[in-house]
């Protein structure tokens, strides 16, 4: 598919303090409000509306209901801006399709190469979903339907505009935004509005997810210097992660598995978790600090992913390090599973060994077939090294859950069931305060989103106290005026 790519609108940040006079900004936390899925938050100013991030609700069914409901202010949308392509940021935009929408998607240039596999599989596996339905008559809808198809997928990817980091783009002639390098996954950024008011201008930065600054592939997150108002994640905000060590804590529990001659099962998402494990697995592999134990990577989306992340080598640390991830992205040592008879031989198969497969929460994909043959095993285990949702079938394990229903059958839990910290993209407390200090100029205003209510007011407490700001919670739907824009 031939890339559009936006003509940059460049700018210094000295021109920012001419714009002309404005009128105040409204958001609307349509997503991802005191939760952490579904993320989407409205903006409106002097007659332009948007969107930041268009994400799929996942986890418990009232959330995933909300991915039906055309939200009334659809038509007023004239531009999407994307922070990154995980799908609870990414994953409503074929539905929007399905609507209607023909403005544009903004992005970084790895977003949107990441978005052509991310969405595809999305699309197949609404797809695949609904015919199952079907088939197995199962669903209270006849028939049942997919939320987009893979034609949805296809018309909203033809609306994807490419912008590079830190040139600044205009949306219309009082709103200009940029990106800016978050250090979460591939791509992922910051993004700034910068508002034309009656003062002279106002900026306002949301996070999307930030990278903690601990990432073995990525570079860290830019610096932003000002902002008048912040749209902050809080997902980790009421946790440290403990990242010190994590490869260490990762080879005892694969020589422990080994040891027993079971099988690892290592539910990871295709983009970001999947890459940083293989280069960990690598290294120990490499330095003998574990067995030559077979490493499978059974999922399409993320054998793919895992090549544009090698395409994307600027984005890695620029130093020999870079060599090294190049190597460990893209050598032969672990296996890839393509075809799914071969994934099912090897759900099957007896031999010790390690797979890596997608869903990182358990919410599908071919890590569940795997699961319906480990769980019952006592010499098996499950290792999740990232963060499980409020009710996924992931938290559920966690959890203690004796029985797992997987394909609407009751699968035993005999098998060792671990979490090691360490591995999130995520930015922790520490590095989320950390990132707001570094602003030369603070913000006046704080708002906290993508995080669930109990972390949310922890985290709260703690900014108002360093930082004299008394956060907003914005709830789902919510209105929330911007001060002085």
């Amino acid at each position: 598919m031939q890339r559009r790519w936006a003509r940059p609108e460049r700018r210094s940040d000295g021109e920012l303090d001419s714009i002309r006079k404005g009128r105040d900004m409204k958001l609307t936390f349509a997503g991802a409000a005191q939760t952490v899925t579904g993320s989407q938050t409205l903006f409106e100013h002097r007659g332009f509306a948007g969107l930041v991030d268009c994400g799929l609700y996942q986890g418990p069914k009232p959330l995933r209901l909300l991915n039906w409901t055309k939200p009334d202010f659809y038509d007023r949308v004239r531009a999407i801006l994307l922070s990154h392509a995980h799908i609870d940021h990414s994953g409503l935009l074929p539905r929007w399709a399905s609507w209607g929408y023909k403005g544009p998607v903004y992005c970084t240039k790895p977003t949107a190469d990441l978005l052509e596999v991310m969405l595809r599989d999305a699309a197949r596996l609404q797809e695949e979903d609904a015919r199952y339905a079907n088939r197995s008559r199962h669903s209270q809808h006849d028939p049942a339907l997919p939320l987009y198809t893979t034609e949805d997928a296809e018309a909203i990817l033809k609306r994807v505009v490419a912008v590079e980091l830190g040139q600044w783009q205009e949306l219309s002639p009082n709103l200009s935004f940029r990106f800016l390098r978050a250090g979460h996954i591939l791509g992922s950024a910051v993004i700034q509005l910068a508002a034309k008011t009656e003062s002279g201008s106002r900026l306002v930065t949301f996070s999307g997810d930030l990278g903690g600054g601990r990432s073995e592939l990525l570079r860290d997150p830019d610096p932003v210097l000002e902002t008048d108002a912040l749209v902050l994640e809080s997902t980790y905000g009421n946790r440290k992660i403990v990242s010190e060590g994590r490869e260490d804590r990762l080879a005892a529990v694969v020589n422990k598995v080994h040891a027993r001659q079971g099988t690892l099962v290592l539910p990871a998402f295709a983009l970001g978790r999947t890459q940083d494990l293989l280069l960990s697995l690598f290294r120990l592999w490499r330095d003998g600090k574990i067995p030559e134990v077979p490493v499978y990577l059974d999922s399409p989306m993320a054998t793919e992913v895992t090549e544009i992340y090698a395409k994307h080598r600027r984005e890695f640390w620029p130093d020999e390090r870079g060599d090294e991830i190049l190597h460990a992205l893209k050598s032969g040592w672990f296996k890839v599973i393509e075809s799914p008879d071969d994934s099912m031989f090897l759900c099957t198969s007896p031999e010790p060994k390690i797979v890596i497969s997608a869903s990182g929460m358990l919410q599908g994909g071919r890590v569940l077939h795997h699961l319906k043959q480990a769980l019952p095993k006592k010499q098996n285990a499950v290792l999740f090294v990232g963060f499980q949702g409020a009710q996924t079938k992931g938290r559920l394990l966690l959890d203690g859950l004796l029985s797992l229903r997987i394909h609407h059958q009751e699968i035993p839990v005999e098998a060792e069931v671990l979490y090691l910290d360490g591995f999130s993209a995520h930015a922790d407390q520490g590095d989320l305060l950390d990132w707001v200090r570094r602003f030369h100029r603070k913000p006046q205003q704080i708002l906290l989103n993508h995080g669930e209510i109990e972390g949310m007011q922890i985290f709260a407490q703690l900014i108002e106290q360093e930082f004299k700001v008394r956060p907003e919670l914005p709830k789902l739907n919510e209105q929330v005026m911007i001060q002085g824009t």
